[in-house]
C-alpha cells in the first residue's frame, strides 16, 4: 500500500511539472510560428549592416529582380532604394541603428514575412546635430529572395535636417 501512494503521489508530481503548452495550437492561415535566427533574418541583418556601412551594393542579392521596396508608401525599385539610401549618407554621418530586433514569421498559409525593429541615428554634417528616428520594416519571401519590403518611419526630423541644408 505504501508503494502504491508512493507512486500515485510520484505520478502526479511528474504530470504536475510536465511542460504544458500555454497557447493552443492555431492553424488558421494567418498564424504560425516565428524564429530570430534563420536565414531570412541573417539576409535582414545584412541588408540593415549594409545600409549603415553605406554599401548597399553588398545586399542587392537578398532582392527579387523585381522586388518592391515601399518607404512610407512611396514604391521604389531595388536600383532606386540602393540610390536613395546612399543618399542619406550625403547629409549624415555616423549613421547606424540601435535597439533591432529582427525576427521571421512563417505564417500558416505559406508566406514568410521578416520583422524588423530599429532605433536610427545619424549626424547631420552641417551641424554636427544628432537625429535619432524609430523605424519598422518587414520583408517578404519567395523563392529565398525579398519580392516586397516596407519601411515606416517618421520623415518630418530627417527631412527638416536636410532641408536646412
Amino acid at each position: 500500500m505504501k508503494n502504491i501512494i508512493t507512486l500515485f503521489i510520484f505520478g502526479c508530481l511528474l504530470t504536475s511539472c510536465a511542460d504544458k503548452n500555454k497557447y493552443p495550437i492555431d492553424d488558421q492561415p494567418m498564424s504560425g510560428y516565428m524564429l530570430d535566427e534563420d536565414m531570412y533574418t541573417a539576409m535582414v541583418d545584412k541588408f540593415m549592416k549594409a545600409y549603415a556601412d553605406n554599401d548597399m551594393e553588398s545586399a542587392k542579392d537578398i532582392f527579387s529582380e523585381d522586388a518592391v521596396y515601399y518607404v512610407n508608401d512611396v514604391s521604389l525599385s531595388v536600383s532606386e532604394l540602393m540610390t536613395a539610401f546612399s543618399e542619406g549618407h550625403t547629409y549624415y554621418n555616423d549613421i547606424a541603428h540601435s535597439d533591432v530586433y529582427t525576427a521571421t514569421m512563417y505564417y500558416n498559409d505559406g508566406n514568410i514575412y521578416t520583422n524588423v525593429w530599429y532605433n536610427w541615428r545619424g549626424v547631420l554634417k552641417s551641424n554636427g546635430e544628432a537625429l535619432s528616428l524609430k523605424g519598422y520594416a518587414w520583408f517578404k519571401w519567395e523563392d529565398g529572395k525579398a519580392i516586397e519590403a516596407y519601411n515606416a518611419f517618421d520623415p518630418t526630423a530627417y527631412n527638416a535636417a536636410i532641408a536646412i541644408e
